[in-house]
């Protein structure tokens, strides 16, 4: 009995291991890295899919919402990125998916200050979100900024 526990086992890891090394190789094949276990920069381009219109740059961000105006249907973010990152103003489609966890939200439900992570478009001059994802904060910078100047 214990060898047919040990010879299971053993199986167990080598079907694990040609899975892993499976993985690597597709990778390889598709000339993708693997990711990195590092932090994400805050702007990143993201490569477009297929089907895609030509002169498209997909790029994703993440950083403090600097204004939000659901009637004009904008959004302005800074980047977490550098002390000198310029804001990012785009607009912000009826089709843009907007969540916060696993709960769908609007444009009118993000506020100043908050923490977001976005997908945006460049075609050209125009900037348009495809999806934004509120982030878990425990403060805001609006809440932050209040509290240094009470203190």
């Amino acid at each position: 009995m214990c060898e047919d526990r040990g010879t299971r086992v053993l199986l167990a890891m080598l079907v694990a291991g040609a899975l892993a090394l499976g993985g690597g190789v597709s990778l390889a094949a598709t000339g993708e890295k693997a990711p990195e276990a590092s932090k994400t920069p805050a702007i990143s381009t993201v490569p477009a899919t297929p089907g895609s219109q030509e002169g498209k740059e997909m790029k994703s961000v993440r950083g403090h919402v600097t204004a939000v105006d659901p009637a004009a249907k904008t959004l302005s973010i800074k980047p977490m990125q550098g002390k000198e990152a310029e804001t990012i103003g785009v607009e912000v489609p009826d089709t843009a998916k907007i969540t916060q966890g696993k709960a769908t939200k609007t444009l009118a439900d993000i506020k100043v200050g908050e923490r977001v992570w976005m997908k945006y478009d460049r075609t050209g001059d125009k900037l348009e979100a495809d999806q934004i994802h509120i982030l878990r904060s425990g403060k805001t910078a609006n809440q932050s900024a209040s509290k240094n100047k009470t203190s």
